[in-house]
């Protein structure tokens, strides 16, 4: 197996992942890169930054929607850019990659129990998708007090059905809907709840219908709520990448004339949102401006980006 088919077979299990949240998906791109690592055969240091640095951007492009594997490169390459010999750089990037790894968990469960007591008692919550951060925050002991979960399909993938399991598992009263129902089900809703894949220039990024379902809230007033940790918030002027088709199957097997559109992922307005709850603080919309301008990132990383951006149509 020459050196492009091993680093493709590495990444292949995240590209292949439809239904996990980002931070899931986080965990197990933390795995890949740890395992790089070790493993990358490199004879200096500026060689094996070089070859850590295509097994990142392989990364990268197998969930480009995934802000935590922005993250999880930043830190990982910072790391291997501050060693002085090869040897250094190469335990520095496995210990970065699983601290990482380790740290993600920690984060949802910090940023569950700052949520939770935002959650209307005796109320009705809407979400979509299949968020581990949503659901740890709907599971929380903090949150008993709902009466209800609203819980969309999601489709094409049908996550949401993964959601509403895991919620009826832990006592949680949840209702189950098809995606079109956001709007009419509105009237019912006290709070929407939602996770996040990234936050960034174009605004909250999440699976696609969770545009809709912020639209109906504003018309009604209600308020949403993101819930994510600080690995999915991307620099100012950093891309978001949307433009990441599907297969056609997963939504129909279409006859001949017909095409089918099929992406995962959309952006809603950040002005839009009530509050963004992090690890930190439940931060308003100009506060998370505010952090996005403070991040900075690794040379390769941005180049990597810039790269990207010339070839997305």
């Amino acid at each position: 197996m020459d050196t492009d088919e091993h680093l493709d077979a590495l990444v292949a299990p995240l590209r292949a992942d439809v239904v996990s949240g980002a931070s899931v998906v986080g965990r197990m791109a933390a795995g890949v890169l740890r395992r790089a690592a070790i493993r990358v055969q490199a004879g200096s240091l500026e060689e094996y930054r070089w070859a850590l640095g295509e097994v990142s951007a392989r990364v990268l492009d197998a969930q480009p929607a995934m802000a935590p594997l922005v993250t999880l490169v930043r830190d990982v390459l910072a790391a291997v850019e501050a060693s002085e010999n090869l040897e250094a750089g190469r335990h520095a990037a496995a210990r970065t990659a699983e601290a990482f790894r380790s740290g993600l968990e920690s984060r949802t469960e910090s940023v569950a129990a700052r949520a939770a007591p935002l959650l209307p008692s005796g109320g009705t919550v809407a979400t979509i998708s299949s968020s581990s951060t949503v659901r740890a925050t709907l599971t929380h002991e903090r949150a008993r007090g709902l009466e209800r979960v609203i819980c969309l399909e999601s489709r094409p993938m049908q996550e949401g059905e993964m959601l509403a399991t895991a919620l009826a598992k832990a006592g949680v009263a949840v209702t189950f809907a098809v995606d079109a129902a956001a709007s009419i089900l509105m009237v019912e809703c006290d709070t929407v709840l939602l996770g996040a894949d990234s936050i960034g220039d174009l605004g909250v990024v999440n699976k696609i219908g969770s545009a809709g379902l912020v639209d109906a809230a504003v018309r009604h007033e209600v308020p949403v709520v993101v819930v994510c940790d600080e690995t999915k918030i991307l620099p100012t002027g950093f891309p978001q990448h949307l433009a990441d088709d599907r297969p056609a199957e997963e939504v129909w097997k279409a006859p001949a004339g017909v095409r089918v559109w099929n992406r995962y992922f959309e952006p809603f307005e950040l002005e839009l949102v009530t509050a963004v709850v992090t690890e930190s603080a439940a931060l308003t919309p100009p506060e998370v401006e505010e952090l996005r301008a403070d991040i900075v990132l690794p040379h390769g990383l941005r180049a990597w980006a810039d790269a990207r951006a010339r070839r997305t149509p």
